[in-house]
Order: C-alpha cells, then structure tokens, then sequence
C-alpha cells in the first residue's frame, strides 16, 4: 500500500478548517459540525458492522475446518463425527440469522445518528379527576 503524500488532508482535517473559518456565520457552522458529527457517527458503525461480518466470516471457516479435520479422523461411523456435524451446522445457523439481522441493526444505528438527539418527554402529571365514591 502506498503512503500518502504528507501534504495530503483527511476530510476530518478539512471539515475542522471549515468550520473554524465558519465563525462569521454561527449557523452554518453548527449545521457543518452536526453534519460532520453524522458522518463520522455512520462510518463508525459501518466499520463495526464490516468487523462483525468479518469475525463471523472467520468463525465460519474455523468451524468447517474444525469438522472436517474431525470427520477425516474418525470417518462417517463414528456417532461423534455426526455430533460435530450437528454443532457445525447449528452454529452456521446461529451466524445465518446473525448475517439476516446485522442490516436491520445498521439501519437502525445508522438512523439514530441522523436524527438529532431530543429532550426526554416530561412525566405525564398526576390525574385531578377523582372517580366517585
């Protein structure tokens, strides 16, 4: 891989002068933070979603391996090659269902770094209404 010129700027390092020259124009400069704030809030968590994917990926062929070195060994007679097979396949199962959530969780940790953090709801007060006796 190649090195990049010493010269060259992230967008982090170009956002950052961005908005320090924004000082003049205090609107902009809170809606460019929030918009960079965002950004770097959703590669977070495409970044760990790419890293899950991936742990699960190298789980996946630790475990095939794993079971075809145990029915290598001990053939297709042995009652505890049939139990490897059973713990292989209950675990691809396990990161199937792993694989079909992961983007329903990424849209929704994605969506909740778009969406503008709010104030809590005040507690619903006390009922004045007295039911007769």
């Amino acid at each position: 891989m190649t090195k990049p010129a010493e010269t060259s700027r992230t967008i982090y390092d170009t956002m950052t002068h961005l908005l320090s020259s924004m000082s003049a124009a205090p609107m902009g400069a809170i809606m460019a933070k929030r918009a960079l704030d965002m950004q770097q809030g959703i590669a977070g968590e495409m970044n760990q979603a790419a890293h899950d994917w991936l742990d699960r990926r190298q789980a996946a062929v630790s475990s095939l391996v794993g079971t075809a070195h145990k029915v290598m060994d001990k053939g297709f007679s042995d009652t505890a090659t049939f139990s490897s097979m059973q713990e292989w396949y209950g675990g691809m199962v396990e990161r199937l269902a792993a694989d079909m959530k992961s983007p329903y969780d990424l849209m929704l940790a994605c969506s909740a770094h778009m969406v503008p953090p709010t104030a809590k709801p005040a507690e619903k007060p006390a009922s004045t209404i007295r039911r007769a006796a």
